[in-house]
């Protein structure tokens, strides 16, 4: 009889329990742990092709801006509604979005994070909304006093540092006086590939002032031959003209970023410079963009930033006309009360305003 330290060893070929078959079983209960804590380090620390939208902040329009100038004081306020977004979540993320009915998965290729692309669009919409704001007001025909530079094409010599930058103004090329974008090409054109063209720059100091206080550069920047075209040359910048405003406009959106905030900037000015108050007491939302003619067109997120709108306190809530649906459809699903109007035109949403 074998002693109560000893067990009997298995016979040949029995597949038997005892210790030979929790042996056997170790190996797979360590693999297994490993793909696990393999899957769960992945889960913790690969980003995913998605985005996630959830609501944002809708800070009041008047804030951020400035005029320089007599304003009308109005009793109620327009807000423009935001989108916090997460850019390539991790599983994580992505699971709990999927459980937050104030959330939205989309796809990073819809929505891709471009550096410094949503800053340019921020600042492109708010020329467009200015502009499209004092045409409303009956003031269109707006002189320029110089090319104001709108994008720089990366990789040319205007994009490297000490040269140029998004929002200067050229006022002169050669000696010769810019005041329309049109009159710059020719000039650079009578220069060869690699030599530099002249220009006096306006560059603005700080935006957090009105009048925005600036500085005058003269800068030598390269000419190179256009890719796109090679009889010809370029310094790689799109200019727009540079508007004299009848008076100054400062807009400090802070970290806010994007195009679909122009839509309030246009109405702000409107409220602010125009005969007729918009808001009469009331808490109004809006979000679309806008170009300089005042055309209001599509944005991102529209059930965040009706919940943005609604956490706001606002009755009215305006958004890009062919996305009413939608809209409303987030303002149902939670029961809202507030009145969703669409409108494809700054003066569409004005006379909205005033007819309710």
């Amino acid at each position: 009889m074998p002693s109560a330290s000893q067990a009997p060893e298995p016979p040949n070929g029995a597949g038997g329990g005892g210790g030979w078959s929790r042996h056997r079983r170790l190996p797979r209960v360590g693999i297994a742990l490993v793909v696990f804590l393999v899957l769960v380090g992945v889960a913790l620390t690969v980003h995913l092709h998605y985005d996630v939208f959830v609501p944002g902040e809708a800070p009041d329009a008047a804030s951020l801006i400035h005029i320089n100038g007599p304003v009308q004081r109005r009793a109620g306020s327009i807000h423009l509604t935001t989108v916090g977004v997460y850019y390539g979540v991790r599983l994580p993320q992505l699971i709990a979005a999927w459980f937050d009915s104030t959330a939205q998965v989309v796809s990073e290729a819809a929505y891709p994070n471009v550096p410094g692309q949503e800053v340019l669009a921020m600042d492109q919409s708010q020329r467009n909304a200015t502009l499209a704001a004092f045409g409303e007001l009956g003031k269109s025909n707006l002189p320029s006093n110089g090319a104001l530079i709108a994008t720089i094409q990366p990789g040319t010599p205007a994009a490297q540092p000490g040269y140029l930058q998004p929002g200067d103004v050229i006022t002169s090329a050669d000696g010769h006086p810019i005041t329309m974008p049109d009159q710059l090409g020719p000039i650079v054109q009578t220069h060869k590939a690699g030599q530099p063209v002249r220009l006096e720059v306006v560059r603005d100091v700080t935006a957090s002032a009105c009048p925005t206080p600036t500085k005058t550069l003269t800068l030598d920047v390269p000419v190179v031959q256009n890719p796109q075209n090679t009889s010809t040359r370029i310094i790689g910048v799109t200019v727009e003209p540079h508007y004299v405003l009848p008076v100054d406009v400062c807009i400090n959106a802070g970290n806010i970023e994007g195009p679909s905030a122009g839509l309030s900037w246009a109405l702000e000015i409107v409220n602010q410079l125009g005969p007729n108050d918009l808001t009469r007491g009331r808490v109004i939302a809006d979000t679309g963009t806008m170009d300089v003619t005042g055309t209001v067109g599509e944005i991102g997120g529209v059930a965040q930033k009706e919940i943005g709108a609604e956490r706001q306190g606002a009755t009215i809530f305006l958004v890009p006309k062919t996305q009413v649906a939608e809209a409303r459809a987030a303002a149902a699903a939670r029961h809202s009360k507030m009145r969703i109007v669409g409108v494809a035109t700054l003066h569409e949403a004005v006379q909205a305003l005033s007819a309710s």
